[in-house]
C-alpha cells in the first residue's frame, strides 16, 4: 500500500477503533456550534417519504432542513425527527442535508436517493440464525451500533445467479470501516471484501447452489456507535466497472459514443472473454451519452456531482453518467452505479493492447488524453512519441482523481539506436498536498511531472500500477495526459475551523468568516479576486483577494439588521483579471504579470470528521474531507453581541511603511466587556499586531508595520475581536458563565509595493 493510502487507512482505523460517544463535545468556553454527526436513516427511494432522525451536538431548536436539491423537502415532526420526501425527479445518488437550529447551521451529512425499495435493519440480527430476511434488488439502511456488533441478513438465492453486494459507509460520511462476508447455505464462507471503493467493500459473486445465503457485516476492528451507519444494496445489476474513453470533449451539444464495461447490462451487451474481474467475464455495451452544457460537462462538477468526491479529487471537471437497463419483461427500468467522465484536456485516444514490450509499444503524438487500464498482472504500458528540443509538456496520470483504485507511476525514457537500451530521464509518482494540510488534504497517489524535452529524438513513457505484479483487472483504469503548459487555478471554499467539522453561521448585524483556497496549476502565481455572484438580499459578501503565490484568503459574510433565520446558498467566482487590474500594475510592474483572463466558480468542501493524530504513523494527519454540494450559510435572526469594523477597507502601502486601522466596536445583547482586537491572515513576513478596546470605549487605532521583505502584491486580511460574553443555554438561568466570543471585522485589502 502506498504511503498516502497507508496514512489514510491508519487514520480510518484509528477513527473506527475509538469507542466514542454518539456525539462530539462542544468546545469548552465557546458559543455552541451545532454539528451533525449522522442520520439514523441515510437514504430513501425517489418518490417516497421516510422519517429521518438527526444525531449530533448543540442541535436544540432544529426545526428546518436544508437540502442541496429543491426536490427534497423536510417537515419537522418532533424533537430531532423529520419527515423527508424526495420527489420522483430528484437525481439519484448522494445529496447533502444540513439542519438549522437555535445555534445556527450544521455541517452537511449525506442522504442517498435511490431507485430500489428500501428498508431498515432490525435488531437482534447478530448471528446467521437471527439474520434479517431481505429481498434481492433492495437496500437496507443500518448501523453497527456498538462494539462487537455484527449485522446479518439472509437472501434466497439460485444456483448460477450473479449478485452484487455493495456497502456504502465511507461514501456516506460514516465512521464504519466495513468488512463484508457471504456465507453459503451450509454456513461456509464464500467470499470476503474490504477496501474496494475507498474503505467500502463490494462483492461480485455467482451463487453455487439454491438456498439461503447469509450476509455478515461488521467493522474491521469491531468498533461501533450510532455514527457507524451504512447502506447495503443487494442486486443483480446493472453494475459498471469502467467506461471507455474516460474523457469527453467539451463544447459538444450532441452525443458521444462510449463503451460501458460491467455486468447485467441487458440483452444488447456482449460478453468479452478478454475482460475478467476476479475470473468473471465482463460485458461490453456501446452507447451514446449526451454531451454539452445540458449534461453538465462544461459546468463546475461540484454543482452536479452525485458521487462521493474526496479532497484528493476536488479539482476534477466533468460529469457522471450512469446506465439505464430496460427490463424487457415489463418491470421498471433500473439504473446502474455512476462513473466519472472527465472533461478532456487534449485530443482523445484509447490504449491499444498489446503495448507491453518494445516490439509492440503504442505510437502517439502529443498532446493527447489517453484512456487505458491495467487489466492483468504485470501490465506495463508503453507509449512512444517524437520530441523537439525545448518543448515543455505536462505529463499526468489520473486514477484516484477519477475514481479508479489504480496507483499509477511512470518513467520517461529516451530511445537509443536500435539494439541500444533506453535511457531513464525522469519519473512521476505520488502528488503532495497543495498546502491545505489536515482541513482539506489534496495529496493523491496520482502522478504528474513538468518535463522539458532535452534534445530532438524519440521518447517513451512507461506507465504501470504500483502493485501491478500482484493485481490486474478492468477496474484499474487510468488517463494518461500529455498536454501543453496551461497556468490556471481552482477554488475551494472551506469552513474557517482547521481543527474540527464546522459550518458558517452569521447573526443579525454581525459577521462570520470562512476560507477560500486556491489550488494553483502549472505555475500560476497571480492574484485572484473572489466575489459573490447573485448574493441573496440581506447578506453581504465583500470581495477578497488571494495574493500572488498565496494559497488562502479569509472570506467574510455580513448579515443585515434586522434579519430572519434562514439558509442561503452562496456562489463565489474567482477572477485572475479584475477590471484588467490596471490600477495594480503601477505598483506590481515586473512582479506579477497580468497573464490571461481566468474565471472559475468556487467549489465547496470541508472535513467530514475532525483530524485524529495517530502515533502509529509519521505522515501528516489527514482528516476525512470531501466536496460539498453548494456552500451554505446559516443566518440567525437574533442580534450578534459583537460587531467590529476596520477603516479603511483598502489601502496601498510601500514596503517599509505602516498602516493604521481605525477600529469601531458595536456591543449588543448583553455584551459590554473589553475587546482584544488582533490582525490575522496577514501577508507573508508581516508581523501581527494587537490593541485592546476598553470596556467603555467604542474605538481604537491598530497600527501595522509592513517590512521590506513582504512580497509585492495584493492581500486580504482581517482583524478579529475577542471578549468575554455571559452565556447559558438556559434562558432563565440566574447566572451565566462567560464564554469567549470572537467576531471578524470586515476584510481589509492591502496592496504592497
Amino acid at each position: 500500500m502506498s504511503p498516502i493510502r497507508s496514512a489514510r487507512r491508519a487514520v480510518a482505523t484509528a477513527l473506527g477503533g475509538m469507542i466514542l460517544a454518539a456525539v462530539l463535545p462542544t468546545a469548552q468556553g465557546q458559543l455552541p456550534q451545532p454539528r451533525l454527526t449522522s442520520l439514523a436513516r441515510a437514504g430513501m427511494r425517489a418518490g417516497e417519504t421516510v422519517e429521518v432522525t438527526l444525531r449530533g451536538t448543540d442541535l436544540e431548536g432544529a426545526s428546518r432542513l436544508w437540502f442541496d436539491h429543491p426536490g427534497i423537502r423536510g417537515t419537522h415532526v418532533k424533537g430531532l425527527t423529520f419527515r423527508v420526501i424526495a420527489g420522483p425527479d430528484v437525481p439519484l445518488g448522494q445529496h447533502d442535508v444540513r439542519a438549522l437550529g437555535t445555534y445556527g447551521l450544521t455541517n452537511p451529512r449525506t442522504i442517498v436517493v435511490g431507485d430500489r425499495p428500501e428498508s431498515m435493519e432490525a435488531e437482534p440480527n447478530n448471528t446467521p440464525e437471527k439474520a434479517n430476511p431481505i429481498t434481492i434488488n433492495t437496500v437496507v439502511n443500518g448501523e453497527i451500533n456498538g462494539a462487537t456488533d455484527v449485522d446479518c441478513f439472509a437472501i434466497e438465492g439460485k444456483r448460477g445467479q450473479r449478485l452484487f453486494l455493495d456497502v456504502q459507509a465511507e461514501r456516506i460520511d460514516s465512521r464504519l470501516d466495513a468488512t463484508l462476508r457471504l456465507l453459503s447455505p451450509a454456513g461456509h464462507e464464500l467470499a470476503e471484501s474490504r477496501d474496494v471503493f475507498g474503505s467500502d467493500p463490494f462483492l461480485d459473486v455467482t451463487l453455487p447452489d439454491d438456498g439461503r445465503y447469509v450476509i455478515k457485516l461488521h467493522d474491521a476492528v469491531y468498533a461501533g456507535s450510532p455514527n457507524h451507519i451504512y447502506r447495503l444494496k443487494v442486486h443483480d445489476g446493472p453494475h459498471l466497472d469502467a467506461i471507455l474513453p474516460m474523457a469527453a470533449p467539451a463544447g459538444l451539444n450532441s452525443s458521444g459514443s462510449f463503451t460501458m464495461i460491467g455486468q447485467g447490462l441487458g440483452r444488447d451487451a456482449t460478453p468479452d472473454p478478454q475482460l475478467k474481474e476476479e475470473g468473471r467475464t465482463l460485458e461490453r455495451l456501446r452507447i451514446a451519452i449526451p454531451l454539452g452544457d445540458e449534461a453538465g460537462l462544461l459546468a463546475d462538477s461540484s454543482r452536479f456531482s452525485r458521487l462521493f468526491v474526496p479532497a484528493a479529487a476536488a479539482t476534477r471537471e466533468g460529469f457522471e453518467p450512469s446506465f439505464v437497463r430496460i427490463n424487457w419483461a415489463g418491470a421498471a427500468p433500473v439504473v446502474s452505479n455512476r462513473l466519472f467522465l472527465a472533461r478532456a484536456a487534449a485530443p482523445i485516444l484509447l490504449e491499444q493492447e498489446p503495448n507491453d514490450d518494445d516490439a509492440h509499444a503504442q505510437t502517439v503524438l502529443p498532446p493527447f488524453d489517453l484512456s487505458g487500464m491495467f487489466d492483468r498482472p504485470g501490465d506495463v504500458d508503453r507509449f512512444r512519441f517524437p520530441g523537439r528540443k525545448g518543448e515543455v509538456w505536462w505529463i499526468e496520470a489520473f486514477a484516484e482523481r477519477i475514481g479508479s483504485p489504480a496507483d499509477p507511476a511512470f518513467v520517461i525514457q529516451k530511445l537509443g539506436a536500435p539494439g541500444q537500451p533506453a535511457q531513464d530521464l525522469a519519473s512521476g509518482d505520488d502528488l503532495p498536498d497543495v498546502g491545505l494540510a489536515a482541513r482539506f488534504n489534496t495529496q493523491t497517489v496520482d502522478a504528474a511531472l513538468r518535463w522539458q524535452v532535452p534534445e530532438d529524438g524519440r521518447y517513451q513513457v512507461l506507465l504501470s500500477d504500483l502493485y501491478g505484479s500482484q493485481r490486474g483487472q478492468p477496474r484499474l483504469t487510468y488517463r494518461l495526459v500529455i498536454r501543453r503548459e496551461q497556468p490556471d487555478f481552482s477554488l475551494i471554499v472551506l469552513p474557517e475551523n482547521p481543527k474540527d467539522v464546522d459550518a458558517v453561521t452569521v447573526r443579525a448585524g454581525g459577521r462570520a468568516a470562512a476560507v477560500v483556497a486556491a489550488i494553483r496549476k502549472d505555475g500560476f502565481a497571480g492574484a485572484i479576486r473572489v466575489e459573490a455572484r447573485d448574493r441573496p438580499p440581506g447578506l453581504h459578501v465583500p470581495p477578497v483577494t488571494i495574493g500572488p503565490g498565496q494559497i488562502v484568503a479569509p472570506l467574510v459574510f455580513e448579515a443585515s439588521e434586522p434579519a430572519q433565520s434562514t439558509v442561503e446558498t452562496i456562489t463565489l467566482v474567482g477572477s485572475s483579471r479584475f477590471a484588467d487590474r490596471k490600477h495594480d500594475l503601477s505598483y506590481l510592474a515586473g512582479a506579477v504579470p497580468l497573464g490571461p483572463a481566468q474565471a472559475h466558480e468556487a467549489k465547496a468542501g470541508g472535513m467530514t470528521w475532525p483530524p485524529y493524530p495517530n502515533p502509529m504513523v509519521t505522515t501528516p494527519v489527514i482528516a476525512p474531507a470531501r466536496l460539498f454540494r453548494g456552500f451554505a450559510v446559516g443566518v440567525l435572526g437574533e442580534p450578534s453581541p459583537l460587531a467590529l469594523r476596520a477603516e479603511p477597507p483598502s489601502a496601498v502601502v510601500p514596503r517599509g511603511g505602516r498602516l493604521t486601522l481605525n477600529l469601531t466596536v458595536t456591543r449588543r445583547a448583553g455584551f459590554d466587556e473589553a475587546v482584544v482586537a488582533t490582525a490575522t491572515d496577514l501577508p507573508p513576513n508581516m508581523p501581527a499586531a494587537t490593541v485592546t478596546i476598553a470596556k467603555k470605549a467604542q474605538t481604537a487605532a491598530l497600527t501595522l508595520s509592513v517590512p521590506r521583505n513582504v512580497p509585492p502584491g495584493i492581500y486580504t486580511f482581517l482583524v478579529r475581536g475577542t471578549g468575554a460574553y455571559p452565556f447559558s443555554k438556559d434562558p432563565k438561568a440566574k447566572t451565566k458563565p462567560n464564554v469567549s466570543l470572537t467576531e471578524p471585522s470586515n476584510p481589509i485589502t492591502i496592496t504592497v509595493h
